[in-house]
This record gives C-alpha cells, sequence and structure tokens, in this order.
C-alpha cells in the first residue's frame, strides 16, 4: 500500500492534534480539581452529583431557616422571661393592696406602682422585632396586639406563623398574645341603676365564650337582650336570651341568676378577662373607684392565670428550640455526607492525572519528533 506524503501529513495532524486535545483535557482536569468537565465525561455520575447539589442547596435552605427561628425563639424566649418577672412584682402589689393597714396614701402609691408595671406588661406584649413584625400578634403580624378602648382588646388572632425546617416539619416561631394574656377567667358587673342583682352565674359554653370578650345584657321592660362584644371591640349579633323562672339562659352560651324583679333599664356584663383589664380595674378601685376586695380577687386569679400561661409558653420555646438544635445537628451532617459523596464522583486524583499529563506529554513531543523525522526524509538526500 502506498502512502503519499499528503496521506502522512494528514494523518499525523490528526494523531497530534488529537494529543493535544488530551493533554489540554488534563491540564483543565488539574486547574479545576474536577474530573468531570462536562456531563458526556461520566453521565451516570453527573446525574447524582446533580442530585447532590439539590439536596444540599435544600438542607442549606433550611439550615438558614433554622438559624433565624433559633434567633426569633431565642428573643421570644427572653420576653417571656422578663414577662414573667413583671407579672410576679405585679402579683406582689396585688398582695400589697389588700394590706387592711395601708391608708388611701399607700393604695394610691401601690396604685402608681401597678400602672407602671401594666405599661410595662403592654410594651413587651406590642414587641416588634427587626423586620417591623409584632412578635405575639399570631398572623397578623401588621396589627399591634394589645390595644386599650374602655377595656384592653387584642388585635391579632389566635394563628401561629409556621416555617419550614425539613420536608415534613414546620415549627411554630411566635405565640400569639391572646392565649397568653387573654381569656383568663369571667366576671359580671352590674349597670349603674340596677333594681335587680345577680346572684351568681355559669358559663355553660366556654369554647364559644372564649371567643367574646363580654356579653352585655339589657332589659327594656318586657325583654332580655344580649350584645355580645369580641376581642378586636366590634360589637357582634345579638344572642336569644330564655328566662325561666329568675334564670336567664344566654343562646346556652352562659346563664345568670337574678335576685329580685328586673325593670327596664336593668343591665349586667358578663366580662372575660384579660390581665390588663384586671389590673387597671384594680387600679382604679385603689384610687376609690370600685369594689377594692372584689378587684383585688378578680385581679390575683387573673394574675395568677397569666403565670400559668406564660409558663407554658415558656415550656413550649424550650421544646421548639431543643428540637431545633437536634434537627440542625442532622442537616449539618446530612450535609457533610453528601459533599463525601459528591466528592468522591468529581473530584480528581491528582496522582493519576498527573502521571496521565507526563505520559501525554512525553506522547505529544514523540509525535512531533517522529514526524519532523519522517517529514524530511526524500530520495533526493541519496543522490550523489
Amino acid at each position: 500500500m502506498r502512502v503519499s506524503t499528503t496521506q502522512f501529513s494528514n494523518m499525523m495532524m490528526t494523531v497530534m492534534q488529537r494529543q493535544s486535545s488530551n493533554l489540554a483535557r488534563t491540564f483543565d482536569d488539574i486547574s479545576s480539581g474536577k474530573r468531570i468537565q462536562q456531563p458526556s465525561d461520566d453521565a451516570l455520575a453527573t446525574v447524582k452529583i446533580q442530585h447532590f447539589n439539590k439536596e444540599i442547596a435544600s438542607l442549606e435552605q433550611y439550615v438558614s431557616n433554622v438559624n433565624q427561628l433559633q434567633g426569633t425563639l431565642q428573643q421570644e424566649d427572653t420576653l417571656l422571661a422578663n414577662m414573667v418577672n413583671v407579672v410576679q412584682r405585679t402579683r406582689e402589689s396585688v398582695l400589697l393592696a389588700g394590706n387592711g393597714a395601708y391608708d388611701e396614701s399607700n393604695l394610691k402609691s401601690v396604685a402608681g406602682e401597678i400602672d407602671e408595671q401594666i405599661n410595662e406588661l403592654v410594651s413587651l406584649a406590642n414587641y416588634r422585632l427587626a423586620d417591623g413584625q409584632y412578635m405575639f400578634a399570631g398572623n397578623s403580624t401588621q396589627n399591634e396586639p394589645i390595644q386599650e378602648s374602655g377595656r384592653y382588646y387584642y388585635q391579632g388572632d389566635d394563628k401561629q406563623r409556621m416555617v419550614a425546617i425539613s420536608t415534613s416539619t414546620k415549627v411554630a416561631s411566635n405565640d400569639p398574645g391572646f392565649d397568653i394574656f387573654f381569656d383568663k377567667g369571667a366576671r359580671i358587673d352590674a349597670g349603674a341603676t340596677n333594681v335587680s342583682e345577680a346572684q351568681g352565674y355559669s358559663i355553660t359554653d366556654n369554647s364559644r365564650f372564649t371567643e367574646v370578650a363580654s356579653i352585655e345584657l339589657n332589659f327594656d321592660g318586657t325583654n332580655w337582650t344580649a350584645i355580645p362584644t369580641d376581642w378586636q371591640g366590634n360589637t357582634l349579633p345579638a344572642e336569644p336570651v330564655t328566662v325561666t323562672g329568675s334564670q336567664l339562659d344566654i343562646n346556652g352560651i352562659a346563664t345568670v341568676d337574678l335576685d329580685g324583679i328586673p325593670t327596664a333599664g336593668d343591665s349586667f356584663t358578663i366580662q372575660n378577662m384579660d390581665i390588663f383589664t384586671a389590673l387597671t380595674r384594680l387600679s382604679d378601685a385603689l384610687n376609690g373607684n370600685g369594689d377594692l376586695q372584689q378587684e383585688i380577687n378578680t385581679a390575683l386569679a387573673v394574675v395568677d392565670q397569666t403565670i400559668s400561661s406564660l409558663g407554658e409558653a415558656q415550656t413550649n420555646v424550650g421544646g421548639r428550640l431543643n428540637m431545633l438544635d437536634s434537627t440542625l445537628n442532622s442537616h449539618q451532617d446530612v450535609i457533610l455526607m453528601d459533599q463525601v459523596l459528591k466528592a468522591e464522583l468529581e473530584d480528581l486524583d491528582y496522582s493519576e492525572a498527573i502521571s496521565r499529563l507526563n505520559l501525554q506529554e512525553t506522547a505529544l513531543q514523540a509525535s512531533q519528533q517522529a514526524y519532523m523525522k519522517i517529514q524530511g526524509l526524500s530520495l533526493f538526500n541519496y543522490l550523489r
């Protein structure tokens, strides 16, 4: 078979180009530290690497969520601890209010302390995070949760903001203030000019009563009407009242037992108490406006329930923080394992690559030298 000079040159050029390409590819591998530069280099490994990248990115987002959530819950835990301190001091003030040896000046001094404690507690309950969201407003994060209008009302909702910390787990980032400060028992207040008196009351459907801040009962001389007010201060549709003897049944929500024959204008209000309203009424009574002993009894009961609610909230927050710690450790372990497995698939074996580089350089140099020598051969060299 005859091989022309042109054929030989083309063949040698093809060989040297292929060797140069292989050498350049090895240089790229060494400079990047990766053995896979494009999917075609190892299709199966590429698919696995993409899977690991996706899982690592997802886990890193969950780690970020956990870190942010830990900061938020630690803030809440601090706020709850401060609230407990305030309410404990308030309880001491309530007990001082019952000191029979105190004169009017002493009682007004206690009232001043209670007013300051109310303001401090309201300030803590209306705490705003750095992003402008109210901590204890539930999902209504732009509404200041504790507001006052004649009595205190809750302007948030009873939901919790949930944050995903894994594909199947979400953790609450806050606790609604309603559960902590409101719905702390009931009391009944008579109107200013009542002829009849309320001997007692009973909450017969607590789940429905929890939804209202108060129910006002009014007698027009013939019928009783019951007007509920919700925790946002809104008047709700009237509830039907059934009269059986001296007992009023407010649509199965509550009953009130009357003493005496009611006359037009008689009214009663069943109050669903919160700590802010209870303490405000106690302060008024200490200043001479109200039944002091009744307000002390009410405030003491409400304060004790609030302390219990705060303790429960602290326990819940502590449990969530413990869960976050274990979840964070788990995510970090999985990320590390994924990175190790990914490295095994894509990282370059430097010793093998350098050996390959030396071999390819030697082969290319040999091809070049062979080409130069053969290319210089000619019959004319043998003519004398």
